[in-house]
């Protein structure tokens, strides 16, 4: 994963989804998948996800709730570009398809193809389930897909880190990122050497 990916990855973690890192599109022509590819986060939230620490209601990002704004159990396709892109090269409708399926939240297939030729940044699936299409970028981009930058995912884990500095401090070696337990070595580094921003 490079540093993009691993920050939506923290991002969705600590924001109470199960994620997926670089889900494989095998080439399958009988769906119109040429090319391989992958997926650069897949992710499920179920509606009562609870962790004493970081993971209460307050300690959801606004920005992320107020985008999803549901109680359905979430699916995230996440796609993320840091530098330039082509624009027909992110969710694209045979992927989207491959990814849909791999998140299993229903298996009538013609609904799913429907789905996955969707312009919406999200749909819903029967009564309990909501896919997102999120795409993380270095700049705002407009497009079918909820859209937060790399600095807005930065700026979320620092803040998440302040809040609960010891805890994340003393557990920091138990985060398998090296990104991650850096930017909770720069927090507890700061308040040692009472460094301001």
């Amino acid at each position: 994963m490079d540093y993009g990916e691993t920050l939506a990855y923290w991002y969705l973690r600590l924001n109470g989804f199960f994620p997926l890192t670089n889900f494989v599109n095998h080439r399958l022509k009988e769906k119109d998948i040429e090319h391989p590819s992958d997926c650069d986060v897949l992710a499920v939230r179920p509606p009562h996800v609870f962790e004493d620490i970081g993971g209460k209601p307050d300690d959801i990002d606004p920005w992320i709730w107020e985008q999803i704004k549901s109680e359905r159990t979430l699916g995230i396709i996440c796609e993320v570009k840091t530098g330039r892109f082509d624009p027909k090269c992110i969710f694209r409708q045979q992927y989207n398809l491959y990814n849909l399926q791999r998140l299993g939240f229903t298996d009538d297939f013609d609904l799913l193809y429907e789905l996955s030729h969707s312009e919406q940044p999200f749909f819903d699936i029967k009564d309990n389930f909501r896919v997102i299409k999120l795409f993380i970028s270095a700049k705002n981009s407009n497009g079918p897909y909820i859209n937060c930058t790399v600095a807005q995912l930065f700026q979320f884990l620092l803040n998440r880190v302040n809040k609960y500095p010891i805890e994340k401090y003393q557990d920091r070696m138990f985060f398998n990122s090296i990104l991650f337990q850096g930017i909770i070595e720069i927090n507890h580094l700061k308040k040692v050497l009472k460094i301001n921003d």
